[in-house]
């Protein structure tokens, strides 16, 4: 077939599918005669003996490659059949290829030096020769780990998993490696609930952090479970410095971590508040979601059907008709400003109890809950004093002997008055006074003028710069000056500009006032 016949025929097929320009012949070509031209192979000799030098067993993985199936399954499927396929495999490959910048890299998206720079980095690793590499290396790695290649038990995953994070991902030069570490963290704990790993393991590989959400939940839902200080703790754990830094807290400490317990045992039973429970108020209802472990890696292990993992008392997993749903106590439902309120009022009356300087106001968002709180907190102290007063034990055969050894005493240091022990007493209280002149500071101080500017939104920054003063330090200062009253800062600094914390602006106007 000639030329001119040959892309007849093609533009004739090409136009019954695709509206587009067709290919034309020139004119000039016609009637012309064409003969057989040698194809000249010694520039492009140096290509096929490289290809010539990859191992057979590359090219026979890139041919395992099928396409039968929907793209995701299939991708994932063709990456388990492969690695088993290259699970043993060696190389030794050490010049440079270019890393492959995409997402969710798989043995198909790299070329066969890329291949083989990968073989080679794993070879190493196998060896325990760490070396910094990709991150599309890292990745498929992980992948396979993830899928059982090069591993003989799920324990073994996690254990190289590991090794991994702690040996290549602290290297110098890793990109990425912050977000490698969070990945993985998830991947951990998802391989561990879909593989059976009980609790006591998860946390033996994972550590105790990935619980503390949930230990806080359980203790709050079921406190008669757990001693007072645990139910404090796990109260600390989620209001921070809200709860440490309270005055009631700093100066009361014991007698608060009893009457918080005593509080929230009792308003968890007292039924509706609002149309219901204290509880659900601060954290919520239990949630049902989708859930999709391992997501965005090729992992493709088939779960039992009705499978049921029931981690603790506040989180199940569950696996029916190909779907995992996760049952639980979401972050997102937390209302952390419900359980401030449940504790703010108990540290409103410790302060009026005990008598501890600055009385916290009422606040409008804390009225929901207040009229319970004040019942128990009452009826904590009531049994806070019984309790301490059935502890005084009086032993009146002690106390005589205290007396008679006290009388002894007191004789024996009974001496003659002489003029050196004759004191001016008048003198001492005049100095005492003048001293006290000396000391007291005028509560009108420059920090102060600052924050009437803040709290008024008049200009602050120019007593800052008159008195060459740092932004920063300023706000630390009034921040500690504030702390005891308030239990928090009060104060944020974002470089030269001063930030108030709206949630404390009624406390610290009453402050204000009083100053």
């Amino acid at each position: 077939m000639d030329a001119k016949k040959f892309l007849d025929y093609i533009n004739e097929r090409y136009k019954r599918n695709v509206k587009s320009d067709l290919i034309v012949l020139d004119s000039a070509s016609e009637g012309t005669k064409y003969s057989d031209t040698a194809i000249p192979f010694a520039r492009g000799s140096d290509f096929f003996k490289k290809r010539e030098e990859t191992p057979k067993k590359i090219y026979e993985m890139i041919n395992m490659y099928s396409y039968d199936e929907y793209p995701w399954y299939q991708k994932s499927k063709n990456f388990y059949k492969q690695g088993k396929f290259m699970e043993d495999y060696e190389d030794n490959y050490y010049e440079k290829v270019r890393d492959y910048c995409g997402y969710f890299v798989t043995y198909h998206e790299l070329n066969a030096n890329q291949l083989r720079s990968y073989f080679t980095w794993r070879t190493d690793i196998r060896k325990d020769n760490y070396r910094s590499t990709y991150t599309s290396f890292i990745y498929l790695y992980i992948y396979e780990l993830l899928c059982g290649i090069g591993t003989v038990s799920k324990y073994d995953t996690i254990n190289k998993l590991k090794e991994l994070e702690e040996n290549i991902l602290n290297l110098e030069g890793i990109e990425n490696a912050a977000q490698i570490k969070r990945n993985l963290n998830r991947w951990y704990f998802e391989y561990s609930v879909i593989n059976g790993f009980s609790a006591d393991e998860i946390k033996e590989y994972i550590g105790g952090d990935a619980f503390k959400w949930d230990e806080a939940i359980e203790i709050f839902k079921k406190p008669e479970n757990h001693s007072d200080n645990e139910i404090f703790d796990a109260l600390v754990f989620l209001l921070g410095s809200r709860v440490a830094g309270s005055l009631s807290v700093k100066k009361q400490k014991e007698n608060m971590i009893y009457i918080f317990a005593y509080v929230w045992k009792a308003i968890l039973k007292a039924g509706s508040i609002d149309g219901q429970s204290v509880f659900t108020h601060c954290f919520g209802r239990l949630q049902s979601k989708r859930w999709y472990p391992l997501g965005n890696t090729p992992y493709l292990k088939e779960t039992r059907e009705g499978t049921d993992y029931v981690l603790n008392s506040v989180r199940s997993y569950h696996y029916s008709k190909q779907v995992w749903k996760e049952k639980s106590y979401s972050k997102e439902c937390f209302d952390r400003k419900k359980l401030t309120s449940v504790f703010r009022e108990i540290d409103r009356y410790m302060r009026a109890e005990y008598k501890l300087g600055y009385y916290l106001k009422e606040r409008e968002e804390d009225k929901w809950i207040r009229d319970y709180v004040k019942e128990a907190f009452d009826k904590a102290v009531f049994e806070l004093n019984k309790t301490k007063k059935q502890q005084i034990d009086i032993d009146f055969f002690a106390l005589n002997k205290i007396r008679s050894d006290a009388d002894i005493t007191r004789e024996s240091l009974i001496v003659e008055e002489s003029e050196d022990t004759i004191f001016d007493i008048s003198n001492m209280a005049d100095n005492a006074k003048t001293q006290e002149k000396e000391s007291v500071k005028p509560d009108m101080d420059i920090n102060i003028r600052i924050l009437e500017c803040i709290l008024t939104g008049e200009d602050y920054k120019h007593y800052i710069k008159e008195n060459n003063l740092f932004a920063s330090i300023v706000t630390d200062t009034i921040n500690e000056r504030f702390f005891d009253d308030i239990g928090d800062n009060i104060l944020e600094c974002d470089g030269e500009d001063i930030y108030l914390i709206e949630d404390y602006k009624e406390d610290v106007l009453d402050i204000m006032e009083r100053l």
